[in-house]
């Protein structure tokens, strides 16, 4: 069936304040954006697409000037925002307005959850869920140049042109298999990560911050809050401003004097030597904090050397259960999400501690499995190693009798 949609392009203030009214008439739209963020702390925006059930609509963020009626579209509690891998969008949302939707569908994490691979493409979802085909092409665009092309335009309208058809298929299927409820926590915790992203804490996903002491991790701290404002305030990738093993060795050495800077490596840049004073001050600054005051020290879990054969034994347990259960076994756990919950099970399996892996619905479609094979009371068998499922877990029939004849 052909699309009746109205298709709009919007470059005045006019234009989107009466695309606003509809949009709060409407209640439900999809919308998708179009930035490029590789040289920028902030992602600039080039386009927004929208869809709703009336209207195909292209916004020029770039012309118009006041971009506050959509956003207050997207963050009203009281409309429903459909999009797919909305992680990036939602952040230019948080970064823009420093607010975020409290009703969304984001159409990858419902597939995840019904069957389909996560993460999915919305060219791959498209052609199974509706048969539908979309032309590509154009990933590498610099969407912020005038003009763009009517292909460029036809390939950011098909980002929402069939998210609202999408959503309502997948979610159909949610009902039949009763999974509304985990869709909506899959949404919360999406926007809780979002909204997390500039935390305070943050500075401890750090990478290599395991082997640095209690002062050090001061610096470290210090040194990342830095960076981030500095980003900001130039407008740079905070990476461009300092690389991540710069910071730790710079928070590692504890230097000094500018001598001391100049001595590690990579140091010696324009960038990083006209920054010297201040970083140098943070150092002092970290230095003059008391003792019971330093962050505490970054847990380094030591697992043992079995660990990680069990975890890959675990990995096949949990693609097991997850194509049993119809779910995406990305969308349910990782690697480092097994860890967690070896860790956990050789540690006294707490209640009160509960590995992600063991709460909600996760615990119902792989945690119960994880932990019987673990505690034993399940076996893993090879069925057919050329099947899509190759393994089977059985469960394990204990003989008092053999305890008593031993």
């Amino acid at each position: 069936m052909a699309d009746t949609r109205q298709t709009i392009s919007i470059a005045s203030q006019s234009g989107l304040n009466d695309l606003a009214d509809h949009l709060h008439r409407c209640k439900r739209f999809a919308f998708d954006t179009e930035f490029v963020s590789e040289d920028t702390y902030q992602p600039d925006l080039g386009l927004i697409q929208v869809a709703t059930s009336e209207r195909l609509v292209i916004i020029d963020p770039i012309a118009v000037p006041d971009l506050s009626p959509f956003w207050e579209a997207v963050t009203n509690p009281d409309l429903e925002v459909v999009m797919h891998a909305a992680g990036e969008d939602l952040r230019i949302c948080h970064l823009q307005t420093g607010r975020l939707p409290t009703r969304v569908v984001d159409v990858q994490v419902a597939a995840g959850l019904v069957g389909f691979g996560y993460p999915g493409s919305l060219t791959s979802l498209l052609a199974q869920v509706l048969r539908v085909t979309v032309s590509g092409g154009e990933t590498r665009t610099d969407w912020r140049k005038r003009p763009l092309s009517s292909g460029q335009l036809r390939y950011a309208l098909d980002d929402v042109r069939y998210l609202l058809e999408l959503a309502d298929t997948i979610e159909e299927r949610l009902d039949q298999l009763g999974r509304r409820a985990w869709a909506e926590e899959e949404y919360v915790e999406l926007l809780n990560t979002i909204a997390a992203r500039d935390d305070a804490e943050r500075w401890r996903r750090l990478p290599g911050l395991g082997p640095l002491n209690r002062r050090s991790l001061e610096m470290a701290r210090l040194l990342w809050d830095w960076r981030r404002l500095e980003a900001r305030r130039v407008n740079r990738p905070v990476r461009q401003v300092m690389r991540d093993d710069i910071l730790i060795a710079i928070a590692r050495k504890q230097p000094t004097s500018r001598t001391d800077l100049e001595a590690l490596r990579d140091f010696n840049r324009p960038n990083l030597l006209a920054h010297s004073k201040a970083i140098l001050s943070l150092i002092d600054q970290a230095r003059e904090v008391p003792p019971d005051q330093l962050p505490d020290a970054t847990e380094r879990p030591d697992d043992a050397p079995g660990v990680a054969m069990v975890v890959n034994v675990l990995t096949a347990v949990l693609n097991r259960g997850c194509a049993q259960g119809k779910v995406s076994a990305g969308l349910v756990g990782s690697a480092s999400d097994l860890r967690e919950m070896v860790r956990w099970y050789l540690g006294g399996s707490s209640v009160d501690q509960l590995p992600s892996l063991m709460q909600g619905w996760r615990g119902d479609v792989c945690g119960k499995l994880l932990l019987d094979v673990l505690s034993g009371n399940r076996s893993l068998r090879i069925v057919d190693p050329a099947s899509d499922i190759p393994v089977e877990l059985d469960r394990v029939a204990f003989d008092s009798r053999s305890n008593d004849s031993a």
